[in-house]
């Protein structure tokens, strides 16, 4: 565990890369939380105290007319350690979109430890985001012609029900719970989003629906995240019948400790018929009276 100067030096490095990158991008970087910001400036004053959460901000990049946006989630020890980096735009398809950002975890992995490296990766963007943009175009011109091609034509397939339980180490990001409830909304998913620590996802839907958000979520950088339990109805003929959800909620039960009281949890699970994934997510069964206040 670091040292409270080690954090100090490197939360000291965090502020003054921001504010950096704050002179070159003025109205295009957002901070998401300016009280963790309001937070780290304190302790860097006075580390007497519990270190601060993650900073977290978000820089739209301009691209020849075009916007390619960074969301950036830095560790307490960061530049020490990697950041948390995950790039988007509305002209990326789902396919290049997860090629991009494949290929930025890379290169965050070659960079020095100790050296703030933001605007290196800023630079890679603008250097190579136009390509993956332009295969974007190409693709979605080859779709449109081969929908043109057999729009006479109906095509009826077994749709496959799915239930998704993703486990996460924890989920703050305000940018990436934004992002998850916009991708089910999208996407008609149900389900919920547990933000804290740990983190879960729960989402139902069509099984092609349910995979494609799993496909973007997870190449958001997580610290940790993978399914823990994939529920399938084979050959179902109404998925809404299948629901235990009625919509997408993002849900919490905090404790004074920051992890998300498992008590309560079980509660919710039980109330919606889901008791069972408990189980799967933790390892242990349920119990009101072991997890009650």
């Amino acid at each position: 565990m670091s040292t409270p100067g080690v954090v100090t030096e490197n939360l000291t490095a965090q502020v003054n890369e921001l504010q950096a990158l704050q002179s070159v991008y003025p109205s295009e970087l957002v901070v998401a939380d300016y009280g963790v910001l309001a937070d780290i400036n304190e302790y860097i004053e006075c580390s007497d105290r519990e270190p601060p959460r993650w900073l977290e901000y978000a820089i739209a990049i301009p691209l020849n007319g075009k916007n390619i946006e960074l969301l950036v989630n830095l560790p307490t020890n960061y530049p020490q350690e990697q950041p948390d980096v995950y790039a988007r735009s509305s002209r990326l398809d789902r396919t290049q979109q997860c090629l991009l950002n494949k290929e930025l975890s890379v290169i965050v992995k070659t960079q020095e430890a100790g050296e703030p490296c933001i605007y290196t990766l800023i630079s890679w963007l603008q250097d190579n985001a136009e390509t993956y943009l332009e295969a974007s175009v190409c693709n979605q011109a080859v779709k449109c012609n081969d929908t043109s091609k057999n729009d006479t034509e109906e095509t009826q397939t077994a749709v496959t029900f799915s239930r998704y339980w993703i486990y996460s180490h924890h989920i703050y990001s305000k940018f990436k719970r934004r992002d998850v409830a916009n991708l089910a909304k999208e996407n008609s998913i149900t389900g919920f989003c547990l933000a804290g620590k740990p983190g879960i996802i729960c989402m139902e839907g069509s099984l092609e629906d349910c995979d494609y958000c799993w496909q973007k979520i997870k190449t958001m950088n997580w610290h940790r995240i993978l399914i823990k339990l994939l529920e399938k109805e084979e050959d179902c003929n109404d998925v809404d019948s299948m629901r235990r959800f009625t919509d997408f909620q993002e849900i919490s039960f905090p404790t004074t400790e920051r992890h998300n009281n498992m008590g309560q949890l079980l509660k919710y699970l039980t109330d919606h018929n889901c008791q069972h994934a408990f189980k799967e997510l933790f390892g242990i069964e349920g119990k009101f009276s072991k997890f009650s206040d």
